[in-house]
């Protein structure tokens, strides 16, 4: 009979954690949705959408100024004060942390890029209390103050160290291996890589990436085999990055476009050029790439040496 208790203690108490576990993730899951509603009704321009956001007596608070606003009413006032003046601002967001304090109350924090009229996006921090309301988070109140600048170009560079080591692209008729790595003292993430097409013609680059101080944001710098070169200014969109790039082929074309780097998992990312024009003129979308990394033996086959 002891046994038989034990057992069915074991089972009710797993029981319990599935449950509380598939209840946190899918509060989770509806927290993330009114963050992406939020985002999307922001970049719409709409601030009777983005208002309906935030609970009727909602605070947002600006960590740097101390400016504080209260109130649903107030709050969609400031945002079309903002559409007026900034007709193609752009935000994106994304959740860092996720805490349930009760039910029906979650302390959310995350960080968010604008990008204006300039094209320099400013990164900030936020922290959020949001309460539920039905099957709809609403923020019930919003700390935000400016990223931190980071110390140091290693600093700057950190987000992007898990692209250190070798990587693959046969997706295509161009096999493409890309090698990153640090440079000394970490001041740049340095990139190479040989393209080589079936017919065995090869085009080799070098990519530099650093920080930039002035501007406060990821650069970079391309110079290939074939005497082009170009350069592009980077920006986190979740789990992608952003290179909005320009680049002078070697008969003096001049071709512009946006490269979404989006990492995958720790071994895959793919990458996409979108927007793509050369001389002006607008060109065929391409498909995305799918990169994977270079395993080495061992990690491949991890039971090898047993």
């Amino acid at each position: 009979m002891s046994r038989l208790l034990n057992a069915l203690f074991v089972l009710t108490t797993l029981s319990t954690v599935w449950l509380a576990e598939n209840v946190v993730a899918a509060d989770e899951v509806q927290i993330g949705n009114s963050l992406a509603d939020f985002v999307a009704a922001f970049n719409e321009k709409n601030a009777e959408k983005l208002a309906a956001c935030w609970t009727e007596t909602a605070t947002h608070t600006d960590r740097e100024t101390g400016e504080r606003t209260e109130g649903r009413a107030a709050i969609q006032a400031d945002f079309t004060k903002i559409f007026m003046a900034q007709p193609s601002i752009k935000l994106s967001a994304s959740v860092t942390r996720f805490k349930l304090v009760t039910a029906d109350v979650a302390q959310v924090e995350g960080q968010t890029t604008v990008i204006g009229g300039d094209g320099v996006p400013v990164e900030s921090v936020f922290s959020a209390i949001m309460t539920r309301s039905g099957e709809k988070w609403l923020f019930d109140s919003i700390e935000e103050t400016t990223a931190p600048i980071p110390a140091t170009p290693a600093d700057a560079l950190q987000q992007l160290e898990w692209l250190i080591g070798e990587w693959i692209d046969e997706s295509g008729d161009v096999k493409v291996r890309t090698t990153f790595r640090w440079s000394a003292n970490r001041a740049f993430l340095l990139r190479s890589f040989v393209a080589e097409s079936a017919d065995g013609n090869v085009l080799e680059g070098t990519q530099i990436i650093g920080w930039d101080a002035n501007l406060q944001q990821i650069r970079s710098w391309t110079f290939n085999s074939d005497g082009s070169f170009g350069s592009s200014s980077w920006s986190k969109n979740e789990n992608s990055w952003m290179a909005k790039s320009s680049q002078t082929s070697a008969n003096g074309d001049i071709s512009s476009g946006t490269y979404v780097l989006e990492q995958v998992d720790e071994n895959t990312f793919t990458l996409q050029l979108i927007g793509h024009e050369i001389n002006g003129g607008p060109q065929p979308a391409s498909s995305a790439a799918t990169i994977k990394r270079v395993l080495s033996s061992v990690e491949v086959s991890p039971s090898a040496n047993k």
